[in-house]
């Protein structure tokens, strides 16, 4: 029988589900915090509010943005700054020389440690009223019941909730098509699938080369996780486009580029605006940097606008180009970059692998270039990948991704991308969703309902009106 019925099950305890719950924690604490309120967070990891993003402990793995732009309250900028001057000492970080708590890059490890320490002062400030529980584990499946739902876990417990918040994060695209489960076996360390492991990287010290597969931030993770095992050979870098990760200058938007007010209503239109507006900076002696700081504002409403065969060609043809030019590198890992590259240690591969397979105590990467059919073959030590993440969930491997589908609790987004929902709440949209809607989403599964889902700012966003839409189905169920 399912233990105790909670009013919130949150299942995935990464930045996402920590920062849904600190905002309802938050919402309840505005109404005097009264009423009860029972919230479980699910994760299968030890700690709850990191994910993989904010797990790592490489010091040099900094968010890629400053503080000013990563507090999780934008009524209050400077809440993250602030923070870190009180309290980064006393975790063994302080900001380089000459630069201010507001613009500083600081550790992914110590962005995890705020969020945490947000997530217990926000539970204290709700009262005692509201409770939270972390509960350790792998959710396999999501069954409706009387109550709401009951979330299985792969040990065999079913826990009871009303409403369920699949904060289900990134799925690892470890599914590529030039390595095979054996392959992958016989490669053993020689192939290493999580960059963020300070294991995966053990006798790195003693390799000579090693691909990357990808070249973008989590491409650059994989490189300074290296550099700490000691490697001092050679990257070769191995993407589709050859689109290199970006140094990140604080620059001013361009104005004006759109009116919010009559905003282009076709992804051509779209194009033309922008290219219109990289002529007039050109022409200025601006900085190309200025053009994405003013597109990112406006682009829940043009993704919304958009029609979805428009979508879908920013999918497939814009999107490399959007992201390399959105999600840039703190100066610090720039830096680094800059010094891999100096010393003539990276090698920039564009193509497609067609195989991976062992070559005695090498690994033979046999790939094309863009736009040929001949096989060349590279031997290296080591391969890392950092292709990114599987965001079709038809394509996911994951056995709760698998039963959601199969129960018709959600259905795939038109895009391809993640999963439907309401881009204003969260509420997901599927067949077997009952009114009112009980199963919300936020942060990654809705990367095709709200395109920038993926970043801290619009995740933060979503959390919040996830948070006030559930705060008030509480407060009606309350009432009732």
């Amino acid at each position: 029988m399912p233990e105790q019925i909670s009013d919130l099950a949150i299942i995935g305890g990464g930045f996402a589900g920590a920062v849904t719950a600190i905002k309802l924690l938050r919402a309840v604490a505005a109404e005097g915090g009264q009423a009860p309120l029972a919230i479980r967070i699910i994760e299968s990891r030890a700690d709850v509010g990191r994910g993989i993003a904010y797990s790592t402990d490489n010091e040099e793995h900094i968010v890629n943005g400053p503080a000013q732009m990563f507090g999780l309250y934008p009524e209050a900028p400077s809440h993250l700054a602030d923070w870190l001057a009180a309290n980064a000492a006393r975790h063994g970080w302080t900001p380089p020389p000459g630069v201010s708590f507001p613009e500083a890059f600081p550790p992914r490890r110590l962005y995890g440690t705020y969020v945490q320490e947000e997530l217990k002062q926000a539970l204290r400030d709700a009262g005692p009223a509201a409770g939270l529980e972390f509960i350790r584990g792998r959710a396999l499946d999501l069954r409706s019941a009387d109550h709401g739902y009951d979330v299985v876990l792969e040990d065999g417990r079913r826990l009871a909730a009303s409403r369920v918040v699949l904060a289900l994060g990134l799925f690892r695209n470890a599914g590529e098509s030039f390595l095979t489960a054996e392959q992958r076996q016989a490669l053993g360390a020689r192939y290493i699938d999580d960059v963020w492991s300070a294991q995966a990287w053990q006798g790195a010290d003693r390799d000579r080369d090693i691909l990357i597969v990808g070249s973008s931030l989590t491409a650059l993770d994989a490189a300074l996780n290296a550099e700490r095992a000691g490697f001092t050979g050679s990257f070769h870098a191995l993407s589709r486009r050859g689109l290199l990760v970006q140094p990140r200058r604080q620059v001013a938007p361009w104005p004006p580029l759109f009116d919010g007010q009559r905003l282009p209503g076709t992804l051509r239109e779209v194009l033309l605006a922008t290219r219109a507006a990289r002529r007039a900076l050109n022409a200025a002696g601006g900085d190309w940097q200025q053009l994405p700081p003013a597109i990112r504002p406006h682009v829940p409403a043009l993704w919304d606008k958009a029609s979805n065969a428009d979508r879908k060609r920013f999918l497939r043809h814009i999107r490399p180009f959007w992201e390399i030019s959105l999600h840039r590198a703190g100066p610090e890992s720039s830096k680094k970059l800059d010094g891999i590259i100096a010393q003539g240690r990276l090698n920039r591969l564009t193509g497609r692998i067609r195989a991976l397979r062992p070559a005695g105590d090498k690994v033979a990467v046999d790939w094309t270039p863009r736009g040929q059919d001949a096989v060349h073959t590279l031997l290296v030590d080591r391969v890392a990948n950092a292709a990114g993440y599987e965001f079709d969930w038809l394509r996911i491997d994951d056995p709760l991704v698998r039963n959601l589908l199969s129960r018709k609790l959600v259905r795939p987004h038109a895009t391809g991308f993640g999963i439907d929902a309401d881009p204003a709440t969260g509420a997901v949209l599927a067949d077997g969703i009952r009114q009112p809607v009980s199963l919300f989403a936020v942060g990654h599964p809705l990367r095709g309902a709200v395109w920038e889902s993926n970043s801290i700012a619009e995740q933060v966003a979503g959390a919040g009106n996830t948070a006030l839409a559930l705060a008030a189905a509480l407060q009606t169920a309350d009432t009732l």
